[in-house]
């Protein structure tokens, strides 16, 4: 995890939980803990994890497309 800023979708994986539709905010780190918020860019929600307990970070795939 450690080119986050690139552009592009994440897809993200939070205690068992998948995210998708991520778009990279930013990083922080306060009192040695690292922090990641992303936007989905579907609902406008706002999520910020703490690093140690994402389980999975990625660029989301571009579909191909079918033409």
């Amino acid at each position: 995890m450690n080119d986050y800023t690139s552009s592009g979708f994440y897809e993200l994986i939070h205690k068992n939980d998948r995210f998708s539709f991520l778009q990279f905010m930013r990083k922080d780190v306060i009192c040695d803990v690292c922090y990641i918020t992303l936007k989905n860019v579907i609902t406008g929600e706002t999520l910020t994890f703490e690093q140690s307990e994402v389980s999975g970070l990625k660029v989301a795939a571009e579909k191909a497309n079918a033409s």
